[in-house]
């Protein structure tokens, strides 16, 4: 729900209970009528204006609650996972020419302004640091060895390779404006707070005021209003915000679910479908859906839009599940035809990393994950049958980001295919992906599906898009590094991933 003033809420609760007062006078057995949530009046704003590069005010108003159920999970162990799988590395792409889709124009969003206040930072032990424990210059390229990183990624012949920017931190997602400049939630200074910035080829700017934990960003087709997901505080509270054309900050809903751990499971990527709607992937509150007071409920009951994909009207700011059972999706992804596709991060144990084909509507089946083999997951009883995973991959391959190819560079058969972000050793890669192939649906945990890199030697790979020339964009989560993978031609036929094993260094740490 759209977050309303908390002086206009408190009006309508005075006017309500005069109203109840007067009518119980006329007539002492009657029931008083609820009040009903008040609507927000609509801003204009305009459509073609481009962000300023101004720094942001430091002034920090206090933030009114909103009416959505929310709720706060305590769990915070996280395991040191062992992989034992290996990537079978098969790619079998081929070459001709593509198209170009076209976007859908949809009239502007209304909200309240209500700047937000900024808040400290949360500095993690061991941080989140190109220095972090566990990393070194020994086993990777320094962050500033853009010319060593050029020689240890791959991309498969046919393809070149570019060096984009680098952003000051830890960048989560990434997406171009209007203005063609690129914008990044990035976290900053080794901890779990950061900002929106833009790197243009006149420098790089930082755009907003400290936010918790910013994650999704996008850019409201044919607008210049970026919409931003981040946490309202470290353990409780999922917020939308809008950078609006003004560089003003406009908090839209500050009560979404979160949060499981510092790190893990709030509102994550955001994306506008076709519909004009904004959809955005939202986590679990627990890891097997286990209630807070085993005694008296073993499983919790979910509260609304908790592990599920939420879409969000423009129009209206009414909040519906699009679909559930999804323990942490990650990202969204639309192809041309209209399908959605997400990433979802599973259990801490390993179980349940994959890539969905979203139902509209349906159950994906967290936390039912018995038939997964997690035995102290809570029964499927008297459910129906989730669809099944598109591809379900191997444990702590954490994937990230997701875009479905809808450019016009690459050869035609990459159009409405995948482009994964995997995020953990030894996957460290951009998956690519044909929803289409019939392999898919005969894949078994005996005979997985292989996975086909088309990117390798990434250290973090945490967001994948592609820019209005078509080319891959890809963000390099630690060092904040972007590459760029264009199109270039096929030389000796069809092009083929090299992969050499020695490109994983086999000392990454831990998630």
């Amino acid at each position: 729900m759209i977050v309303p003033h908390l002086t206009k809420l408190v009006l309508l609760c005075v006017i309500a209970a005069c109203l109840s007062a007067c009518a119980a006078q006329a007539d002492p057995t009657a029931t008083p009528t609820p009040t009903q949530a008040p609507t927000i009046t609509p801003i204009s704003l305009p459509i073609d204006a481009t962000p300023s590069v101004v720094e942001p005010a430091t002034a920090t108003p206090s933030v009114t609650p909103s009416q959505t159920a929310s709720a706060t999970a305590t769990l915070t162990s996280t395991p040191t996972p062992t992989v034992t799988q290996t990537p079978s590395l098969t790619p079998t792409l081929t070459l001709t020419p593509s198209a170009t889709p076209t976007a859908t124009v949809t009239p502007s969003p209304t909200a309240t302004r209500i700047p937000p206040t900024a808040p400290p930072p949360i500095t993690l032990t061991p941080p989140i640091a190109s220095a972090a424990s566990g990393w070194s210059c020994g086993d990777f390229p320094c962050a500033d060895q853009i010319d060593e990183w050029q020689r240890r990624i791959r991309v498969p012949s046919g393809f070149a390779l570019e060096f984009v920017g680098q952003f000051p931190g830890q960048v989560n997602q990434i997406t171009y404006g209007p203005d063609g400049a690129l914008y990044a939630t990035v976290l900053e200074n080794g901890t779990l707070t950061g900002a929106v910035w833009r790197l243009a080829p006149e420098g790089i700017r930082r755009l907003t005021p400290t936010l918790y934990s910013p994650f999704g960003l996008a850019f409201r087709p044919n607008t210049a209003e970026l919409y931003i997901s981040s946490r309202t505080s470290p353990l409780q509270g999922g917020s939308l915000w809008r950078l609006n054309p003004d560089t003003t900050l406009s908090l839209l809903i500050d009560d979404l679910p979160c949060c499981f751990s510092e790190v893990d499971n709030q509102p994550n990527g955001i994306f506008f479908g076709q519909d004009g709607a904004l959809y955005m992937g939202i986590g679990s509150l627990t890891d097997r859906g286990e209630g807070s007071n085993p005694q008296l409920q073993a499983w919790a009951n979910p509260v609304p839009f908790e592990a599920a994909i939420v879409r969000v009207d423009m129009q209206s700011g009414e909040l519906t599940t699009f679909a559930s059972g999804i323990r942490n999706p990650i990202d969204i992804a639309q192809d041309s035809a209209g399908a959605f596709y997400a990433t979802d991060s599973g259990l801490v144990s390993g179980i349940g990393d994959r890539v969905l084909a979203v139902q509209a509507g349906a159950h994906h089946g967290f936390p039912y994950y018995r038939s997964r083999g997690c035995d102290n997951c809570p029964p499927n009883t008297g459910r129906s049958i989730p669809p099944p995973d598109l591809l379900s991959l191997p444990p702590y391959t954490l994937p990230r980001g997701l875009v479905a190819y809808k450019g016009a560079q690459f050869p035609t058969n990459f159009q409405d295919t995948l482009f994964i972000a995997l995020w953990n050793a030894p996957y460290q890669m951009i998956l690519w992906l044909d929803p289409r192939d019939p392999a898919l649906a005969a894949a078994t945990p005996d005979e997985p599906y292989p996975l086909t890199p088309f990117v390798s030697g990434l250290l973090r790979p945490a967001d994948v898009i592609v820019d209005d020339d078509g080319a891959l964009v890809i963000a390099d989560w630690l060092h904040g590094h972007v590459w760029r993978v264009r199109y270039v031609g096929a030389s000796g036929g069809a092009p083929a991933v090299a992969t050499p094993p020695s490109l994983f260094a086999t000392n990454t740490p831990a998630p």
